[in-house]
Parts: C-alpha cells; structure tokens; sequence
C-alpha cells in the first residue's frame, strides 16, 4: 500500500452532490486551512493503471458512459487516481489549496489492511470495503452510474469544488477563503 500526496485535479471525485454534512466539511476545512491535512487518515484511491470502472454491456447507456469516461480522461490527462472513499476530506483539500493525503490501493493485501486500519482509526467513514480492485471498480461503477442522469459526465476533486463554490454549495466563508487565497496565488504566479 503506497501513501502518497496528491493534487485535487490528479482525482477523479465522487458524484455525491451536495456533500451530504457540513458539519464534517467545516471541521476537515479547518484542519486543511492550518496546514494540517496530513494528521488525518488518508483516503484510499485506485489508480488507473489497476483499472478503470467501465460498464461491460452494449446498450446505450453503457456506450454513453463509456465514451464520457474516454473524453474525461482526454481532457484531464492529469487525473490518474479514482477516490474510493473521502468526500469531505478532498474536498476541504481543495477549497483550501492543500494537497490531499491518500493510499493507493492496488491488491487484495491493501484491502485486507484498509480493513485493520478502519478497526484502529487511521481509516474511518469507509464502512463497506471490497476484497478487491475489481469489487471497488464495480462498487464505482454502480456509484457513477446511480448519479448519472440524461448524460453521463465525469469531475476531478478540483472541478467538483469549482462547482461547489460557484453554486454556494459550500459555507459562505470558505468560498471567500477560496476566492482569496486563489486571487494570491494567480498574483504571486504573475510577478517576475
């Protein structure tokens, strides 16, 4: 099991929308905004190379889904990890411009791991684990699918908190958070 740090845009988010507690968003904001994300447990992630969740029938809607998840991974040659678990988490990553701490799940010994490490708390909030890659891919294959609508579509962690903040989807203060640590890092970039 590989622990690594990654960018909001190196993930592929869930589909939940909104985040289902707020109470939880304000709490892992605020670790994340003091520097802090990386006292938290790691969320766990698959990586692309392990597999990717595409649907195996020949119906439209799987060619639909099929083809958006092509053209999402086109046009984000960066995102490279599926989140399995951590909602919240990543998204308080992003509103406050930190990377997010993960584990990389690759075979049925890290799933036996995550497992022990739920028992002990250095996981938590993940309460159904898989055996398996190809069991996770298949839990994000219903997952994708239930919050598909007319037309699939697929968001990094990053696009996600776009989202989030333009539609006020996240507290008033974290938006403004957002915006001003955003405007200074778009100056800073600017200046020789």
């Amino acid at each position: 099991m590989q622990k690594k740090m990654l960018d909001p845009n190196q993930i592929v988010a869930l589909k939940d929308y909104p985040l289902r507690s707020e109470q939880i968003l304000k709490i892992y904001f605020r670790v994340f905004q003091k520097k802090q994300g990386n006292i938290l447990p790691r969320c766990p992630v698959i990586h692309i190379s392990s597999g990717i969740p595409y649907m195996h029938g020949n119906d439209k809607k799987s060619q639909l889904y099929n083809q958006a998840l092509d053209e999402f991974f086109g046009d984000h040659p960066n995102a490279e990890y599926f989140l399995v678990d951590g909602n919240h988490k990543s998204v308080a990553a992003a509103l406050s411009y930190q990377r997010l701490p993960v584990i990389v799940l690759r075979e049925k010994e890290d799933f036996k791991e995550s497992k022990k490490m739920v028992e002990t708390g250095e996981i938590f909030g993940w309460y159904a684990i898989p055996n398996s890659v190809d069991e996770e891919l298949q839990e994000l294959r219903k997952h994708f699918i239930k919050y598909f609508s007319q037309k699939p579509h697929f968001y990094t962690v990053g696009e996600k908190t776009e989202m989030l903040v333009r539609n006020n989807a996240v507290p008033k203060y974290m938006s403004l958070a957002y915006a001003k640590i955003g405007f200074y890092r778009m100056r800073v970039k600017k200046e020789p």
